[in-house]
């Protein structure tokens, strides 16, 4: 398990290596992904920080609070510099990092958000179908929608 900001920064690295720039609300959605693939594939959480549902979906707050400064503009590709290199590259965690990469890297943070809105999704169950808003998406409710999505060969191959 690790930091959700570790995990940001691992996105902004792979971005980086495409000369891209990545947004509060890309990271935001790409890091919970990455989370619910680790979670299915794997049975255990990538990251240490609660997930709460928000307005604009999945949001880790301790991830939020880093990003703020940023408003809806580009993070800086050194958010946490010093977190390089705590993820092992060959390691499960990078290995559903990599996945959500490959299937989610292109997209912009509304259609991501509006991913993250589906009809089923752990942060639909808990903002509309319970009423909870701003409270905790258990982790069973993630790996359960995940498990679903994640193909029985691993992380690397996302539904």
């Amino acid at each position: 398990m690790t930091s959700a900001i570790a995990v940001a920064q691992a996105f902004l690295d792979l971005a980086a290596k495409e000369r891209r720039s990545l947004t509060n609300m890309q990271l935001q959605k790409l890091v919970f992904f990455s989370h619910g693939i680790h979670l299915a594939a794997f049975g255990d959480s990538l990251i240490e920080e609660p997930v709460k549902a928000w307005d604009f979906g999945p949001v880790i707050p301790a991830l939020y609070e880093k990003l703020r400064r940023f408003g809806r503009g580009d993070v800086s590709r050194d958010l946490a510099p010093e977190t390089r290199g705590t993820l092992d590259p060959s390691g499960k965690e990078f290995q559903a990092i990599r996945a959500v990469w490959k299937a989610y890297g292109n997209r912009d943070g509304w259609s991501l958000s509006e991913i993250s809105h589906q009809e089923g999704s752990p942060w639909d169950a808990v903002w509309n179908k319970r009423r909870m808003h701003y409270c905790d998406i258990p982790n069973d409710l993630i790996r359960s929608y995940y498990s679903d999505r994640v193909k029985h060969t691993g992380a690397s191959q996302v539904a």
